[in-house]
């Protein structure tokens, strides 16, 4: 099987996303690796301008309108294409793979990178969401939020990772941040939504022809700094009973809605003692898959097989019953030092440092991170 990863800030390297550059590496290299070992023949795409990658089959390219021109003829060089971008351009890549796109179809991108249309789909789904209100355009009456209890969080509706998202303890804040928020965004839309305390984790999951293969329950280490909330890293896998049940809860209800859903999804959430709030959807792989390709490197034959013919009816793994160490991936400013058991890439043109590590010792993880991230949103200890 011959399969394209094509990660877009290492294709086009362009300076809005170069602080991405040390994830993006490593998502490309990951899949790389996790499908070249379940028997692929695996080539990237990479920029002209952009630091080497380390991988023996790359395709060239020298700019960003280069890119979209390689990418519309790749669907007739290669089996599936795999792509990982920003949520405005994946839509417009999404289009180009056609039937080709290892992971959901192009109609499905498109619901799911928005995260207006995901939240209304979620809800239709029967899936719990943050009650949200969409501003389009300047709002300056606080009653058009009167409906939503504070505090908030205000956020593009197109966006990558935490990029322009924010925390309002009270409604004239809030629509002060969205004005802010909204030239973060290509459509010029910002959704206030009712904010939802507890721990914030992600679900991993690689959907196949019937129902979910593989996934894992991921912690994510959230900080929040004079309004601004970020996202510093991950750590996986979480093994506790009551988010996994309400976590297949939700998998089975998106597929009874969606059953041509396939390859990689990745869901940002909420898990507090009522119930588990789903936040948004992201209809690609994640920086989780760096840390679960540390400790399960089998990956990639999930990946491939969500699109063969050969799937046993009822397969369901989740990865906390394959594996018995934790993995973690950080993304912290340049200059960290690195311990035994961890490993980390930074590339010039980023200021962040990403740093994974691996550890069957529970205390020793929950020390490393304390000691790393000290002002993350919850108690990690609760989450473990």
């Amino acid at each position: 099987m011959k399969i394209l990863v094509s990660e877009y800030v290492l294709s086009t390297y362009r300076s809005r996303y170069l602080d991405l550059l040390p994830e993006a590496y490593a998502m490309t290299i990951t899949l790389a690796k996790s499908l070249s070992m379940a028997d692929c023949e695996v080539y990237l795409t990479i920029s002209s301008r952009a630091p080497k990658i380390s991988w023996d089959k790359v395709v060239v390219v020298k700019d960003e309108s280069d890119y979209y021109r390689y990418l519309a003829q790749a669907p007739d060089n290669f089996d599936w294409i795999v792509l990982i971008a920003p949520p405005s351009e994946l839509i417009k890549l999404s289009r180009s793979a056609r039937r080709n796109l290892l992971g959901p179809p192009y109609p499905l991108v498109k619901i799911f990178s928005d995260k207006l249309t995901s939240f209304l789909e979620l809800r239709r789904c029967g899936i719990k969401t943050p009650r949200t209100v969409l501003i389009d355009g300047q709002a300056t009456d606080c009653e058009t939020i009167s409906e939503l209890n504070p505090p908030y969080i205000i956020k593009p509706t197109l966006s990558a990772g935490s990029e322009c998202v924010y925390f309002a303890e009270d409604r004239r804040d809030a629509l002060r941040l969205a004005s802010k928020v909204a030239k973060c965004d290509p459509s010029g839309r910002v959704l206030i939504q009712e904010y939802v305390s507890g721990i914030h984790g992600s679900i991993s999951v690689i959907y196949g022809s019937d129902n979910y293969l593989l996934y894992s329950l991921n912690l994510q280490l959230m900080t929040l700094n004079y309004n601004r909330i970020k996202y510093v890293g991950g750590l996986l896998p979480i093994r506790r009973k009551a988010f996994r049940k309400k976590a297949e809860v939700a998998l089975n209800k998106l597929f009874n809605c969606y059953p041509m859903l396939r390859g990689y999804i990745g869901f940002d959430v909420v898990w507090n003692e009522k119930d588990m709030y789903v936040i948004e959807v992201n209809p690609r792989a994640t920086t989780s898959i760096i840390g679960i390709y540390e400790i399960f490197p089998e990956l990639g034959k999930y990946l491939v097989r969500s699109v063969s013919a050969y799937q046993k009816k009822g397969e369901h793994y989740f990865l906390g019953d394959l594996v018995s160490e934790y993995a973690y991936y950080l993304l912290l400013e340049n200059g960290v030092s690195i311990q035994p058991s961890e490993w980390s890439i930074n590339i010039g043109g980023s200021t962040r440092t990403l740093l994974v590590g691996r550890s069957s010792s529970r205390k020793r993880i929950l020390e490393r991170l304390s000691a790393l991230i000290p002002k993350v949103m919850y108690n990690l200890a609760d989450a473990l």
